[in-house]
């Protein structure tokens, strides 16, 4: 007799991620003939902003460039001049990719440092971090049986799988004027402008993602009078994203903005308190929802002869997610009087089985007790235990935000984006058929000493869960430690069924 099945579809995003990609970048910068010859470099900070993603022909590619500024001190002068560069780059990464797959992207600048080719040019080099996450529709089709006939016993499961369904994007525009407090000092020539956005809230209603948070602004530049002035402010905003598909307001959303345009300068007045910001961001987004899954993975006969089928599937759900504040707070160097400004670069390592690791530097600009601008690169090693027993993939980025001085030490704020994922390798019947059993009828009880899952006990030996909890007066699925069991089998099978009726 053949078993009849009918299908139960799962589709989802099956997502595969590249990380711990990491190549230099270089650039060479000469000075304009208006502008003095080179003293001494004092700072190198850079923007990595990003242009075009593509999957074709059995790759990935992600081009940009890196918005990249130095500040330097002339030979014979005190007055600080600032040069920029633009660093184009490309990743590429060897993928076998479908053409509708997703690509989402994330890159940081792990350093950045100028060094001298001679008296008017300037060798960058910057290394930038990178990680990828393919996204591919994915559809599996999983066997489910019409009618379970009688003598066949089946191992059947539901579960709650967290998986991507749904995935989107938002062009975020942001251009505003932003005034800086009054009772701080004006800018009259900015130096250096740095950005990054900060999420909070979000959540999905139906057809729709709805986001909000805060564009972060650092600024430093000189006062009309020479001194120096920074400041740290924001623009908030809030967005929302129209989805192809329809979600409950559980589905967990998580989103990855990359900038791919900055332009920050002050209005051009003397002491300007105004400053003009245009900037661009693309908010990748990914929606998890959970989908039951009904799964077979496990099926004997007692008193037939069974020749199944099976498929095998894998999937990947996501067992958890958290967010954790990490603060670090780095010694100011001995000789600084007052300090003027940072930069924040962290480098982050893949997951270990249990801990994770990588640096974080910070590039800070200070007066010492003889007024001469210096600059020190203070470095940190970053640990980062896993915040789940789960024994399963750990995934994590870092987030910064708004560092401050704190006395001595310069107090950095970062945020641990963790996810645990767990790969399952599961098997499901599929297909398959029963035939008659022929041979000398057996006993119809045996006495076997034996512990583990009843299941497997019940499988092995051609009898019933419930048919050995009757049997033995049990209540448990397992038996913790080697016991005297009494197993009925064939008859005695069926006469255990009947009295559980």
């Amino acid at each position: 007799m053949d078993l009849h099945f009918h299908a139960q579809t799962v589709s989802y995003l099956a997502e595969k991620r590249y990380d711990g990609l990491k190549q230099e970048q270089t650039g060479e910068i000469t000075v304009p003939e208006n502008l003095p010859e080179l003293g001494r470099v004092v700072d190198c900070f850079g923007t990595v902003l990003v242009q075009n993603r593509t999957a074709e022909n059995g790759s990935v590619t992600v081009s940009g460039g890196i918005q990249t500024g130095v500040l330097y001190l002339p030979a014979d002068g005190e007055r600080l001049e600032r040069l920029e560069l633009w660093i184009p780059f490309t990743v590429t990464k060897k993928i076998p990719v479908q053409q509708d797959a997703i690509v989402h992207y994330w890159g940081w600048l792990r350093s950045i440092d100028a060094r001298f080719v001679n008296s008017r040019k300037l060798l960058i080099r910057a290394d930038l971090g990178s990680e990828i996450i393919v996204l591919t529709p994915t559809t599996l089709e999983l066997q489910q049986l019409d009618e379970c006939p009688a003598g066949l016993i089946l191992k059947t499961d539901t579960y709650q799988l967290r998986l991507p369904l749904c995935a989107a994007e938002k062009e975020v525009r942001i251009a505003d004027e932003v005034l800086m407090p009054e009772e701080g000092l004006g800018i009259d020539r900015l130096l250096k402008a740095q950005c990054w956005v900060e999420l909070g809230d979000r959540r999905v209603m139906g057809d729709r993602a709805i986001f909000q948070g805060e564009l972060k602004l650092r600024v430093m530049g000189l006062t009309e009078d020479g001194e120096f002035y920074a400041w740290t402010g924001g623009v908030p905003f809030s967005q929302y994203a129209d989805l192809d598909c329809s979600m409950d307001e559980e589905t967990h959303l998580s989103i990855q903005p990359i900038l791919s345009r900055v332009e920050i300068d002050t209005d051009g007045q003397p002491d300007s308190r105004r400053l003009l910001v245009n900037v661009s961001f693309t908010a990748q987004m990914v929606l998890w929802g959970d989908v039951p899954v009904c799964l077979t993975q496990d099926a004997y006969a007692i008193g037939i002869e069974f020749h199944p089928e099976w498929q095998n599937c894998e999937l990947s759900p996501c067992l958890d997610t958290l967010e954790t504040d990490i603060t670090q707070s780095l010694d100011l160097p001995a000789d600084a009087v007052k300090l003027l400004d940072w930069t924040v670069f962290q480098d982050r390592e893949p997951a270990g089985s249990e801990e994770a690791g990588g640096n974080l530097s910070v590039n800070v600009l200070y007066y010492d007790a003889d007024r001469q601008i210096q600059n020190k690169l203070l470095r940190r090693n970053l640990h980062l235990t896993k915040q789940s027993d789960a024994s399963a993939d750990w995934r994590w980025n870092l987030l910064p935000g708004d560092s401050r001085q704190q006395g001595g030490q310069l107090v950095v704020p970062l945020k641990a984006q963790q996810c645990f994922c767990q790969t399952k390798a599961m098997r499901n019947l599929a297909g398959g058929s029963l035939t008659p059993k022929t041979g000398i009828e057996g006993p119809s009880l045996i006495v076997r000493k034996t512990s583990g899952d009843l299941w497997e006990i019940a499988r092995d030996n051609g009898s019933t869960v419930r048919a050995i909890q009757i049997a033995n007066d049990l209540d448990q699925d397992a038996i913790p430690e080697e016991r005297l069991l009494l197993i009925p089998v064939g008859r005695g099978v069926l006469s255990m069924e009947e009295v559980s009726e």
